[in-house]
């Protein structure tokens, strides 16, 4: 059976990264997943001068578990956006037995933190330095808001959306490989494709969990008002409702999509609402953009003709 390794940078003896990991461990007992405390790998600050006395035994043991894994979880805490001092420390001492030490085996590295991003930013550069030693990143994951999302006591999870991301990175490890995953323009066409069919259930769960929305101005708004900042997916389902109250969608036409860069997709077209109060027609173009993550939109902004808007909802 394949021998997965577990581990984090934190020297932290109540380390909510640990807590993560050794939630993993129980939920996955048929993984043989093997936690090794890095704390008790007692070694100096990487030093030139000490590294001429030798390398130091316990990085010597450690690297020789590192050679009986076939897989590695790496969670790290992160630290002014960075990885833990304490997890570079090991591993300038590894990479000085081989710098790589990792040697070909998938990794999937984990975050967590109290706050939103659980972390999430230094995954990036962690990503980036596992190729470096040697390693298969195959997934990332990171829980934000540690308190709201993860039972202590029970050592669980508690966020059902941040169980199936979990499940998901998971399974990328144990297969050995990157999950297939859509491109983010795939995702912002999925949306449109379900719009334009009338499936208002698959084009809110195009919607992550904790989305921003932008209906042409960006300030708070009544709960009926069509523009405005709408937030999360129960706000993604009121922009829905919104605009199902106010229109008679005529045409609605998608005329470019395309990547903009990094997570950001733009799109435009026309569209000819009737507007159910007058019944007078409201015919714009419209520009789009929308921020992906984790193949969902995580902010959206849909930009039309105000003035005409006005002039089709006036009597």
């Amino acid at each position: 059976m394949k021998k997965i390794i577990a581990f984090t940078g934190s020297n932290n003896p109540n380390s909510i990264n640990e807590k993560l990991v050794q939630s993993i461990i129980r939920k996955y007992p048929n993984q043989n997943i093997e936690f090794i405390d890095l704390k008790r790998f007692d070694v100096p600050i990487y030093s030139q001068d000490i590294e001429q006395n030798g390398i130091p035994k316990p990085i010597k043991k450690l690297f020789q578990l590192f050679t009986e894994a076939d897989a590695f979880i790496i969670a790290s805490p992160e630290h002014n956006g960075l990885p833990s001092a304490f997890l570079k420390n090991t591993i300038d001492w590894l990479s000085r037995i081989n710098q790589k030490f990792i040697d070909g085996k998938p990794v999937l590295l984990l975050s967590t933190s109290p706050g939103p991003t659980g972390g999430k930013t230094h995954l990036q550069i962690l990503e980036k330095l596992v190729l470096q030693w040697g390693g298969l990143f195959v997934e990332q994951y990171s829980l934000g808001s540690f308190d709201q999302n993860f039972d202590k006591s029970g050592l669980v999870i508690t966020n059902q959306q941040e169980n199936i991301k979990l499940k998901k990175a998971m399974q990328a490890l144990i297969i050995g490989q990157p999950l297939t995953k859509k491109q983010n323009v795939e995702v912002v066409q999925d949306y449109f494709n379900s719009f334009q069919n009338g499936n208002m259930e698959q084009v809110i769960n195009s919607f992550h969990s904790d989305c921003y929305i932008v209906s042409v101005k960006e300030e708070e708004r009544p709960k009926e008002q069509l523009h405005g900042i709408y937030r999360t997916k129960d706000g993604a389902k009121q922009f829905l409702n919104n605009i199902t109250s106010l229109f008679n969608t005529k045409d609605f036409t998608l005329k470019h999509i395309s990547s903009a860069g990094d997570n950001l997709v733009m799109a435009n077209g026309t569209f000819s609402h009737e507007i159910k109060a007058t019944g007078k027609l409201f015919n714009s173009t419209w520009v789009q953009l929308c921020i992906i993550e984790d193949e969902k939109i995580k902010e959206y902004r849909f930009y039309e003709d105000s003035a005409a808007f006005i002039a089709a909802s006036t009597l």
